[in-house]
């Protein structure tokens, strides 16, 4: 059974380098929904650190808050994950 964030780490892996994941979560999440995926990362580096695999790069984090341009319900917002590079260049 998957971890409760980890599927928002694997479609970050999922995507292609430089492209954005946007994930739209509540204003009074940001910090945990951050820390959560950056711990994700963290498992898996650190894994694939042990057995000498490559593994993915800079996690770079965007947040969007509501505006009235943009379609963001009052209250929330949306964070935007992408990563820099991945392992296939090591």
């Amino acid at each position: 059974m998957p971890r409760k964030y980890q599927p928002i780490w694997e479609s970050i892996k999922a995507v292609k380098v430089g492209q954005e994941v946007p994930v739209r979560c509540h204003g009074t999440s940001v910090r945990t929904l951050k820390n959560a995926v950056l711990k994700e990362k963290s498992l898996e580096t650190a894994t694939k650190k042990r057995l000498a695999m490559p593994f993915a790069g800079n996690l770079e984090i965007r947040i969007e808050y509501p505006t009235p341009e943009n379609k963001i319900p009052p209250g929330f917002v949306v964070i935007y994950f992408k990563l820099s590079w991945d392992g296939s260049r090591l």
